[in-house]
């Protein structure tokens, strides 16, 4: 009976020192995580040639978007983490096995833009492939948190960064 009662202490001042409640007390409600529709997709083609299946030269996809918030420091900003996992399909006019596949995050209230980086993922086909599935590494971002701004009115944006050409295609034919 008293060996059931020390293990039982020792595990209670173990949890108490880990910290546990501070971190629960740190993690914060995120934005909603967004993909538009219309940055969801990258198709590329050869430059000046008609857009169809022989001139494909790759075709992407973004297929989850994961992220978590934190308090950031002295609780004036709102720490995320976002991750993002594409999909991509090597064309037939591709010319290497090697690609960059342009992307970004944004923090947006409204139509104001709070913060915004732009990424670039490389991307190299394997041998006998035209198919590759990568997952980004995890991309810190903070933003500020303002008086009286709520967290319900932000959105993490998240989307390929497309030419207009781009753009206007997948307005067009709609997401994939």
């Amino acid at each position: 009976m008293m060996r059931r009662w020390m293990v039982a202490a020792a595990a209670t001042l173990a949890l108490a020192g880990c910290g546990s409640a501070r971190l629960e007390d740190r993690l914060v409600a995120c934005p909603q995580l967004s993909l538009p529709a219309d940055a969801a997709d990258l198709t590329r083609y050869q430059p000046g040639a008609p857009p169809d299946l022989s001139t494909l030269v790759l075709d992407a996809r973004i297929t989850a978007v994961d992220g978590n918030c934190r308090r950031g420091r002295r609780d004036r900003t709102v720490d995320a983490t976002v991750s993002v996992r594409m999909r991509v399909d090597r064309g037939p006019a591709a010319r290497t096995r090697t690609a960059e596949l342009p992307w970004f995050i944004a923090v947006v209230e409204g139509d104001e833009v709070l913060s915004r980086q732009a990424f670039t993922l490389p991307v190299t086909f394997a041998p006998n492939t035209t198919r590759a599935e990568l997952a980004t590494p995890s991309i810190e971002i903070a933003f500020p948190v303002r008086e009286g701004r709520r967290i319900q009115d932000l959105r993490i944006l998240v989307g390929f960064r497309l030419s207009p050409e781009e753009l206007a295609l997948n307005r067009r034919r709609g997401p994939q």
